[in-house]
């Protein structure tokens, strides 16, 4: 029997997902609610009626119910997610697809990397941050964020908030 939890990463919240293998799966509910259909469990299937290959990105487990009945579900996959997602009508899925992006290879990308890669490309993404606050030029900047996106997903990383650089953290408590 596999645990329910919720998990956070970035932008994407799921109120359901079963670790497997260090690997959160998601349940249709969860995918449904995230991507804010009214009908979550039902959008999800028609997307997955439509699109069966999906499934192949998917598991079966057993779950238990907040009514501690055990329930066979299928779970999805980040690359199952993403592929939901892609499939998705809903605005937040248009907004969201770049982040659901970095999500799948932050989860089922990243190339492994030794401790000294990963000090320089940690070097190189604070030299970036420190280029970004300095540079007033939008196409500089604009280059530079673009390069900052690279090393984070090498990293296996977010991409950092730019519009928080170079701002006190004192502002940030007054919401300037």
């Amino acid at each position: 029997m596999s645990q329910i939890q919720a998990f956070n990463w970035g932008e994407i919240a799921l109120s359901q997902t079963v670790f497997i293998e260090n690997i959160p799966h998601a349940t249709k509910q969860a995918i449904g609610e995230w991507l804010e259909y009214a009908d979550p469990r039902p959008s999800i299937n028609k997307i997955i009626e439509r699109n069966p290959h999906i499934n192949d990105y998917s598991v079966g487990v057993n779950l238990t119910s907040t009514d501690s009945k055990n329930y066979d579900t299928r779970v999805y996959h980040p690359i199952g997610f993403l592929l939901i997602v892609m499939e998705s009508g809903q605005q937040k899925a248009q907004a969201m697809k770049v982040a659901v992006a970095e999500f799948v290879w932050h989860f089922a990308g990243p190339k492994k990397i030794n401790f000294k890669q990963e000090m320089e490309l940690m070097k190189l993404q604070r030299n970036l941050l420190s280029d970004l606050t300095k540079t007033r030029d939008s196409f500089a900047r604009k280059m530079l964020s673009e390069r900052l996106g690279r090393v984070c997903l090498e990293l296996g990383q977010p991409m950092p908030d730019i519009a928080l650089l170079g701002k006190d953290a004192k502002q940030l408590e007054m919401g300037v």
